[in-house]
């Protein structure tokens, strides 16, 4: 069983706080992503994996973030 992501850094707290009024088009990372769906980073890899979560958007050279509508759909999935 996957262990939430207890130990959130300040910058992706505030991120999630207002995570309702971000536009479709916003981008999350990892952690945020993993924070608000309560899995670890690893998890979340691995949900990408199995199709679970869309592919995230290459941003630079090891930097990859998703769109706020492909997290929605994520989280909506995992109700």
């Amino acid at each position: 069983m996957d262990q939430p992501y207890t130990k959130i850094s300040k910058p992706v707290l505030a991120r999630i706080e207002v995570f309702d009024r971000l536009p479709d088009d916003a981008l999350l990372s990892v952690a945020e992503v993993s924070a608000l769906a309560g899995r670890s980073i690893p998890s979340v890899w691995r949900d990408r994996r199995t199709g679970h979560i869309a592919s995230p958007v290459k941003i630079g050279g090891n930097a990859t973030r998703w769109r706020v509508a492909d997290v929605r759909s994520y989280l909506e999935g995992r109700k």
